[in-house]
């Protein structure tokens, strides 16, 4: 049995369904850079993104949990920055958890192996 933690297709569909919305929202808070409050339409978007982080991450020991935002009320541009960059550092935390179900992760465990597939004495 692998001590790594297994993730499921859905759970990975979520999480690129995530880091999509996430990836507009930093594009939006550092290079759009908008001045005042955040519109209905952003604060939709906004809310949507923590519903699924706050579902996706739920099961994540060491990982937070995000509350809902009222979608009537307008968000200054300092709470969408502290929303954002909270998103974005347990996105972080999640993938460097997950680090060894991506391409990259896979051939550096492949590369740790020796040619029998057990671990290499030399890695």
């Amino acid at each position: 049995m692998s001590s790594k933690p297994h993730l499921s297709q859905r759970a990975i569909v979520a999480y690129n369904r995530l880091s999509r919305e996430v990836a507009a929202l930093n594009y939006l808070v550092r290079v759009a850079k908008p001045s005042g409050t955040l519109g209905e339409i952003g604060r939709e978007c906004l809310d949507r993104a923590l519903r699924i982080a706050n579902r996706l991450y739920r099961r994540e020991p060491g990982l937070p949990a995000f509350g809902r935002i009222d979608t009537r009320e307008a968000l200054t541009a300092a709470d969408v920055s502290l929303l954002v960059a909270r998103l974005s550092a347990a996105g972080i935390a999640f993938e460097e958890r997950y680090a060894h179900l991506t391409a990259s992760g896979q051939s550096a465990q492949a590369a740790r192996l020796s040619a029998d597939g057990l671990p290499s004495p030399h890695a």
